[in-house]
């Protein structure tokens, strides 16, 4: 007869009778749980053996003590369900009981009331240890509030459907967060988070579910539109729960705000292959375009290369700022005239390039001609009335070269013929053209006169910490002597000792030259600081270089400590095996390597990756458009923020005012150089400034 059955029977026999039974004997004795018997005041009659293991009590201690071994906060309930057993009524309870060793024990136990002729004549009980059951049921409450709270304080929504049920069964306050819409209302069902999800990336998230089902974890974006209308990029996460048979029952995800990230990611690999300033396509996108059409060739087509006259007068007379703006309006300009197949780039200062698919040569000199037509009108910057013409070189594919190099070099001998021919002026390339070869060729000679005369002397302009303002470093500046010109600036020899490598000599001195100056502030016991050293793309890729470089340390007796090396981008490109195994063996060295005017040229993330320079050199064009340009102010927090992340100094160079020093200190720029602090002085006056303390307000006196 089972416990149930007893509980519903109405026993007729006495308890003494009751005892005497075999069957109920070894039901009673044999029992894993303690069994007991009651008269109908509550006291214990009778107990198993059990009880032992279960209280720590022998079976004859226990005889009475019923109402002893409950704990006194449970004894009025435990007397109330024994009053109505004692009524008739089965009841099932739970509470504490106290153990011989006087520690309290959960119990859940059954009394059943024992009838005899109708009538109840004492009470079965049957008791059941579950203190582990309810410490084992506190820890999952526990753990479950933990995770919830955990769950609930993360940047991110957490959910779980149920297959079964088709319904939520968890949503974190994050999902609220993040859609606008109550958590509650995803619970109950009256909102669905597929009504959210952007109907361009619907197609895809739905694609998306299928591979849930066939049990594989799924990782992807999309846009949602929450409650206020806002759209939002997210992340989601989501998990398949599968039963035993492999049938998918539940799904857990995650849902993350990647809005920001997004738009900086986006903003970041848009300017990669587009100028920051005129939002043109930038160089690469112009030689991946060039190279395509070159080797996919079909039909013939033409390339301008065009820049505006007189635009460094410009940029010396209203500054950064007025040829920025002049650059952005010419390149509006420039693309009225072309076609959706058309392709207008910025090369790169006032430089630009258009290619022209499908244009005879004929068509091109009338859209050339229109080019220029728009120039006639005077462009309005800050207030001024600025007259701009512009040269424009031409070459036509396969014509006037065959591979894109040969195309690009013979359309810029076009572009320097019409410059040279009084500017405002447009030159179809011929092989005719070596009018300006000749005149280059005297200059040439002149600069290699200068290279063994040593008519060349360095201007030092300071390196500043923005927190101390006191100077950190200096880069060495070239200028050329000229008996007859007087000081030349860089760009009036630089450029033409790049096409001639006579770069190569000339870098070489200054290299000499620095470590000569080094040794003599050292043993002048002066203060020094570390000189960053401008490489050609030329010199840094020549084998040379470091042998070079060794002799000259070793000559001057210094430590490489105090150089550092600064590098383009267009170095990094043009033979990453070389440039990388140069660029460890100068790190090696103990030269430090700075990567010059970032953000100018391609800006690839993987080239800081795989370089793994020390120095980022935000160019000056970034700088001068903080507090003007919403995107240059992400370019640039975007760059601090990246080199920080990769544990690269940077340096921002063009600085002319406390407003921009406020700005990129706040975002944790590293060195600033700059106006604001100095300009490039000779040798002389530098080691002024290295003695006065570094104090930049004496400096500027």
């Amino acid at each position: 007869m089972s416990i149930l059955q007893i509980a519903k029977t109405e026993y007729t026999i006495s308890s003494d009778e009751l005892h005497k039974q075999n069957i109920h004997q070894s039901i009673f004795h044999h029992h894993p749980d303690t069994i007991f018997t009651m008269d109908l005041v509550g006291n214990i009659i009778s107990c198993n053996k059990s009880i032992e293991g279960f209280l720590g009590y022998s079976s004859n201690e226990i005889h009475g003590l019923y109402h002893a071994l409950v704990k006194k906060e449970d004894l009025d309930r435990v007397s109330d369900h024994v009053q109505l057993a004692v009524g008739g009524q089965v009841q099932q309870y739970n509470c504490s009981c106290i153990h011989k060793a006087g520690h309290y024990v959960e119990v859940t136990v059954t009394n059943i009331p024992m009838f005899s002729n109708g009538e109840v004549v004492g009470i079965y009980g049957i008791a059941k240890d579950i203190s582990k059951l309810i410490q084992t049921e506190t820890r999952l409450k526990e753990s479950e509030t933990q995770f919830q709270q955990i769950y609930e304080s993360l940047n991110l929504g957490v959910w779980s459907w149920d297959i079964r049920a088709r319904k939520v069964v968890y949503v974190s306050s994050g999902i609220e967060t993040l859609s606008g819409i109550k958590k509650e209302d995803f619970m109950n069902g009256s909102r669905d988070w597929i009504e959210l999800i952007h109907p361009e990336d619907l197609k895809c998230f739905e694609q998306s579910q299928m591979e849930l089902r066939k049990g594989e974890n799924c990782i992807y974006q999309y846009r949602i539109v929450d409650s206020s209308g806002e759209i939002k990029w997210v992340e989601a996460r989501t998990f398949p729960i599968l039963d035993s048979d492999g049938a998918l029952v539940r799904l857990d995800g995650l849902v993350t705000d990647i809005h920001n990230k997004k738009l900086e990611y986006d903003q970041i690999n848009y300017y990669a292959y587009h100028d920051y300033l005129t939002d043109l396509p930038n160089r690469r996108l112009f030689e991946e375009k060039l190279e395509r059409l070159v080797r996919n060739y079909k039909e013939e087509f033409v390339l301008f290369y065009l820049d505006l006259d007189r635009f460094k007068f410009v940029n010396d007379t209203l500054g950064h700022s007025g040829g920025d703006q002049l650059l952005k309006e010419a390149a509006k300009r420039l693309g009225r005239h072309l076609t959706e197949n058309d392709l207008l780039v910025r090369l790169g200062g006032d430089e630009f390039a258009i290619i022209l698919t499908n244009c005879h040569p004929k068509a091109a000199n009338e859209v050339a001609l229109k080019i220029q037509r728009e120039f006639e009108s005077p462009f309005i910057i800050q207030d001024y009335h600025l007259h701009i013409t512009n040269s424009i070189g031409i070459g036509i594919f396969p014509r006037d070269g065959r591979t894109m190099n040969e195309l690009c070099a013979n359309t810029d001998i076009a572009l320097y013929r019409a410059k040279g021919l009084g500017k405002n002026n447009i030159q179809f390339y011929t092989p005719s053209m070596t009018t300006e070869f000749h005149q280059q060729f005297l200059m040439v000679n002149d600069l290699m006169k200068a290279i063994q005369e040593e008519q060349f002397i360095l201007h030092y302009q300071p390196k500043v910490d923005p927190k101390t303002r006191k100077i950190k470093g200096a880069e060495a500046l070239i200028r050329w002597n000229h008996p007859e010109r007087g000081i030349l600036p860089p760009d009036h020899f630089i450029p033409l000792a790049e096409e001639t490598n006579l770069i190569i000599d000339l870098g070489d001195w200054v290299i000499g030259e620095v470590c000569k100056q080094i040794k003599q502030w050292l043993d002048g016991g002066n203060t020094i600081v570390p000189i960053s050293i401008n490489i050609s793309a030329k010199r840094f890729l020549k084998d040379d270089l470091v042998s070079k470089l060794q002799m000259i340390l070793a000559e001057t007796n210094i430590d490489p400590k105090w150089l550092e090396f600064e590098i383009t981008e267009t170095s990094l490109i043009q033979n990453e095996i070389k440039v990388l195994a140069t660029i460890n063996a100068l790190k090696e060295s103990g030269i430090a390597i700075s990567l010059d005017d970032f953000g100018t040229g391609y800006s690839s993330i993987n080239y800081l990756k795989k370089f793994k320079v020390d120095f980022l050199k935000i160019d000056r064009s970034f700088i001068n458009a903080i507090h003007s340009s919403f995107d240059d102010e992400a370019i640039i927090k975007s760059i601090l923020y990246l080199a920080q992340e990769l544990k690269i100094k940077v340096v921002a160079e063009g600085v002319e005012t406390e407003e921009q020093l406020d700005f990129l200190l706040k975002h944790k720029c590293s060195l600033i150089q700059g106006y604001l602090f100095s300009k490039p002085v000779d040798v002389a006056a530098f080691s002024q400034l290295l003695s006065k303390s570094n104090d930049w307000r004496r400096i500027n006196t």
